[in-house]
């Protein structure tokens, strides 16, 4: 089982800076950056995590994926191919996963126009090598990815605009290969996990309500739409090999 990170990172992007932020019990005021990373010279991060221990950062550009140390140092590097030289529309996210082991990576590949399918991807936070892959139903812009606090899985939340919003979830298998599930919605909205992740709580895409789900099957725990499913979709993970 994952152990809950401690103190909570927030990292974000400010001029050009990987900045991370340490949230205890006691903060208070002004928060200044426990640790700070810059990206190699001629990288634009679009998105970006830290290690609990403040030691190492990995951040996506719109074509790699890059480890740091906070030294400066490049542990690894890899490519999101095939190189896409369209700018607009279309930006990568990573996490590290709550033991600092993987790099869960979402690739907008079809706004990117790399001529396949958006996929999610986990690397080998000391490697960078693929440890497991799956394509998805999407042609997403961007998406937000949520850490269970308890059971190691990951939420994915892929926005395709006007379209609607996907969740998806990666969970933890038992011969260490993650199961991949779609939750069975196009048009909810991934808000946050409750503090213990039993629950997670959505919006509609147009705003229209509210609803809380159970995190294993997607069931409402609250009074939901009656035009909503309750039952995951199951994906297969497909294991992979060096650059992305």
């Amino acid at each position: 089982m994952a152990e809950p990170r401690s103190p909570q990172l927030i990292t974000r992007l400010i001029d050009g800076r990987i900045c991370s932020y340490a949230l205890t019990a006691d903060v208070s005021g002004v928060l200044e950056p426990a640790a700070v990373f810059r990206p190699v010279a001629g990288d634009e991060a679009v998105g970006a995590a830290v290690s609990a221990d403040l030691q190492r950062a990995v951040y996506a550009t719109l074509n790699a994926v890059v480890c740091v140390s906070d030294a400066g140092d490049v542990l690894w590097r890899v490519a999101l191919d095939p190189y896409t030289d369209e700018p607009h529309g279309h930006r990568p996210g990573c996490v590290l996963s709550r033991d600092d082991q993987v790099v869960w990576v979402y690739r907008p590949d079809a706004m990117a126009g790399r001529g396949g399918p958006d996929q999610w991807v986990a690397l080998d936070a000391g490697t960078g090598a693929v440890v497991a892959r799956t394509a998805l139903d999407t042609v997403g812009h961007g998406a937000c990815q949520f850490l269970h606090p308890g059971d190691g899985s990951v939420l994915l939340d892929v926005g395709e605009g006007q379209d609607g919003s996907v969740i998806y979830r990666a969970t933890p298998g038992d011969d260490g290969a993650p199961a991949f599930d779609a939750y069975p919605w196009s048009d909810r909205c991934l808000i946050d996990l409750a503090p213990g992740g039993e629950q997670f709580m959505t919006v509609d895409h147009g705003q229209e309500d509210v609803a809380f789900h159970a995190i294993r099957t997607g069931r409402c725990c609250s009074p939901s739409p009656s035009r909503r499913s309750d039952t995951i979709r199951t994906r297969s993970g497909r294991s992979g090999a060096a650059a992305i």
